[in-house]
C-alpha cells in the first residue's frame, strides 16, 4: 500500500494532468458496478451536487449511448461547472468470487494491540482494471464507503486550465440526492473523505490505472 505522502502526491500530481475524458470514461463502464453506462459520468451543478446525464433533459428522459451527442453534453459540461467521472467502487458488504479476486491486502499499520482487535473487515474494491479485497480491523476506526458510493474524478475547468481532483460520490439509501466531495489531505486518516484514509489509498492506486492521458 503506498504512504500517505505518496498518495498526497498523487492527488497534486493528478490536478493538472491532461486526461483523455472520453476514452477514461469508455475505459471506466467496462467495470459494470454502476449498470447503466451514462451513469459513470455526470454533470457537476452549484454546490458540487450532480446530475446524471439523461436526466439533464427533464421528462422525456432519452435512451443515453456512448456516442458523439452524449460526448459534446460532456465537453459543454466541462467548461460550466465541470463533470464527475466514476472510476471505483467499495462496498464492506459486497462478496465476491475468489477466481474473480486480483489481489488481497492486509492491513498491518495497527496503532492498538493485537489482543484488542476482534471484529475483520472485508472490503471489495473494483475498477474496470482489478478487483481486490482490503482486510482490515474495525476497532481501529477506518470507515469504508456505503454501498450507494462510488468514488472518481472530479474535473473542472479553472483560470483557464482543466483541473482533476479524487472525489466521492455519495448519496443516501433513496438516491434523492448525489453530491461529489473531493478527497482531503486535511482530514485525518479515520474520516471517509480523507485522502490519507488506507482504503482511500488503495483506490486511488487502482484508479489511477483507470485513467487515461491525452497524448
Amino acid at each position: 500500500m503506498i504512504s500517505d505522502e505518496e498518495a498526497i502526491e498523487m492527488a497534486h500530481n493528478i490536478e493538472k494532468i491532461n486526461i483523455d475524458v472520453k476514452k477514461t470514461i469508455e475505459k471506466a463502464v467496462t467495470a459494470g458496478y454502476l449498470g447503466v453506462e451514462h451513469f459513470y459520468c455526470s454533470v457537476l451543478q452549484e454546490g458540487n451536487y450532480t446530475t446524471p446525464i439523461d436526466r439533464l433533459f427533464g421528462e422525456n428522459l432519452p435512451k443515453m449511448k456512448l456516442d458523439n451527442f452524449y460526448f459534446d453534453i460532456i465537453s459543454k459540461a466541462l467548461d460550466d461547472e465541470g463533470i464527475y467521472i466514476s472510476l471505483a467502487y467499495c462496498n464492506g458488504e459486497m462478496r465476491v468470487s475468489p477466481e474473480r479476486v486480483d489481489e488481497i491486502i492486509e492491513y498491518e499499520d495497527y496503532e492498538l494491540e493485537e489482543d484488542d482487535l476482534y471484529f475483520l473487515r472485508q472490503h471489495v474494491m473494483v475498477t474496470s482494471e482489478a478487483t481486490k479485497i482490503f482486510r482490515i480491523y474495525e476497532e481501529e476506526g477506518i470507515p469504508g464507503h456505503k454501498p450507494t458510493d462510488d468514488l472518481g474524478l472530479m474535473v473542472k475547468y479553472e483560470d483557464g486550465q482543466y483541473y482533476s481532483y479524487f472525489a466521492v460520490r455519495s448519496t443516501d439509501l433513496c438516491m434523492s440526492a448525489l453530491q461529489v466531495f473531493p478527497l482531503s489531505p486535511e482530514l485525518p486518516k479515520e474520516h471517509e473523505f480523507s485522502l490519507i484514509n488506507p482504503i482511500n489509498k488503495v483506490l486511488i492506486e487502482m484508479m489511477m490505472d483507470v485513467i487515461v492521458l491525452a497524448e
